[in-house]
């Protein structure tokens, strides 16, 4: 029994170690964030997370659950390698020194990998440990071979296998789209399992997110010069969001501006640097290469999204194969049971697989548009609507009945919003409205996208009279930037021509 079990015990291990470290990871970025955001608030800008939000930066639930993301990425990645890295050792290159170099080098070349645009204490230590202590867990606790393991080996080979050559097919753009809405949205547990995600990630993107991808950020101006600089090069930061501060000491960023040019710091250390005529001829250009240069988790960024695509589901067959195992107790043979539950594995793939190999995702022409638009199937709907959206084609021209705004499937409602958003038919402005109060946050995200493409500025106003009051960071999100695409922007006070704090 220990030979079907012994891989998920040292990946829980690994994960829970995962769990620790990437905890403590996303609770000092959460307490950093508090610290900005409450410095923003008191210089009069509007804040997003907004206050609903923020008071539970400091509280170490949110980034437990946060973690979890990066648990189940980067951490099971890393679990993962430190135990295969163990089976080829103990399997295969058991007395081979030159087997040990290239693990050692390996290792530390992933650890140093983390520290390329910058250096990072914590990233490394997690690069470091993880692997290392699932690697010595899985030496010591690996069974010794039997006979039948190889039976064993090749039915898992054969699983993992097939299941990535059935999956290849359906990779495109929208594959994660597909996943929700098929997958996840289809049933009560996925829903859950969705607005759980959708509640808890930005938490932990906080951290991979480079200056450019962030919503706000906190900027102090030193040796200016004259407040007439200051104001000038205020407002120009105001307009790409970067809001200038002067009571933020967070270790955050800081603009050095003089005769001599402009400097970019961040972490105590200068980035960037560019003069002032540069700099205002081309704003946009000049901090997205400042924020390219300050990503110093470009690497943690990349690794959590290749675990996410690959580590994550081998991951989760290891689990369910040892889970299965269990409750197959009653065949005696172990090479039997670990077979029957890789073929049981196998199968739920299948099932997994089948919706999108199933009905076809779009609607070849514009009568097949409308009689899917009519179907009381809600797929049919569902595809309808992102046929719309794919061929931008005006909403005018069908009939698209109010009564899809208030559909029971969250598929149907999300993908009416995306059309709605699209149609640029003020008509569709109402109902874009009155979907921003959606019970799905996904749903309410995309009628605040589309309200921010309708072109009328005056539901900037709209939007700004709900966004302290919305509960959900994502929805939030979506609305600030649906306002900044509608022209509004942060406002910078003066009193008698000083900056104020």
């Amino acid at each position: 029994m220990k030979r079907l079990v012994f891989a998920a015990a040292v990946l829980a291990g690994g994960l829970a170690l995962s769990q620790a470290l990437f905890t403590i990871l996303v609770y000092v970025s959460n307490i950093k964030l508090y610290a900005e955001l409450s410095a923003l608030k008191a210089a009069g800008y509007l804040v997003i997370p907004n206050d609903r939000i923020i008071q539970y930066l400091d509280q170490l639930l949110p980034a437990f659950y946060g973690a979890l993301f990066f648990t189940v990425t980067a951490g099971a990645g890393l679990s993962l390698a430190g135990f295969f890295a163990a089976w080829i050792k103990k399997r295969i290159f058991a007395k081979s020194r030159f087997f040990n170099a290239l693990l050692a080098a390996a290792w530390l070349s992933a650890a140093a990998a983390c520290n390329l645009d910058g250096w990072s204490l914590a990233v490394t230590l997690v690069f470091l440990l993880i692997p290392a202590a699932v690697f010595a867990a899985t030496l010591n606790l690996m069974p010794s071979a039997r006979q039948g393991d190889g039976y064993i080996r090749a039915a898992h080979v054969i699983v993992v296998v097939a299941a990535a050559i059935g999956w290849l097919p359906c990779l495109q753009p929208d594959v994660f789209l597909d996943i929700r809405d098929r997958v996840l949205l289809s049933n009560p547990a996925g829903r859950a399992v969705n607005e759980f995600y959708y509640a808890h990630t930005l938490y932990p993107a906080e951290i991979i997110k480079p200056p450019q991808a962030r919503l706000i950020n906190a900027c102090r101006l030193e040796n200016s010069g004259s407040n007439k600089l200051a104001r000038r090069l205020s407002k120009k930061l105001i307009e790409f969001d970067y809001l200038p501060v002067s009571n933020y000491a967070g270790g955050g960023i800081t603009l050095r501006a003089g005769p001599s040019g402009l400097e970019f710091a961040a972490r105590n250390k200068v980035i960037f640097k560019t003069d002032l005529d540069a700099f205002f001829s081309h704003p946009g250009k000049t901090l997205k290469t400042f924020s390219q240069k300050a990503d110093n988790n470009r690497f943690l960024r990349r690794f959590a999204f290749a675990g996410l695509i690959t580590a994550f589901p081998l991951g989760l067959y290891i689990f369910l194969h040892a889970g299965l195992c269990i409750m197959l107790w009653f065949i005696k043979s172990i090479p039997a049971r670990s077979a029957t539950a890789s073929i049981i594995c196998l199968g739920l793939a299948a099932a997994f697989l089948t919706p999108f190999y199933g009905n076809p995702e779009n609607p070849a022409n514009i009568e097949s548009i409308k009689a899917s638009l009519e179907s009381n199937d809600w797929y049919d709907q569902r595809s309808a609507l992102k046929a719309i959206v794919r061929r931008n084609s005006g909403l005018l021209d069908f009939d698209l009945s109010r009564e899809l705004s208030e559909s029971p499937y969250v598929p149907v409602r999300y993908w009416l919003a995306r059309a709605l958003g699209e149609s640029g038919n003020p008509a569709d402005v109402e109902t874009l409205k009155n979907m921003t109060e959606d019970r799905s946050p996904n749903v309410a995200c995309m009628a605040y996208a589309g309200l921010g493409r309708c072109g009328d500025k005056r539901i900037a106003e709209f939007i700004l009279g709900r966004i302290r009051e919305i509960d959900h960071w994502y929805v939030q999100q979506y609305a600030y930037k649906a306002m900044r695409k509608l022209g509004w922007k942060q406002q910078l006070r003066y009193m008698n021509g000083n900056l104020l704090p």
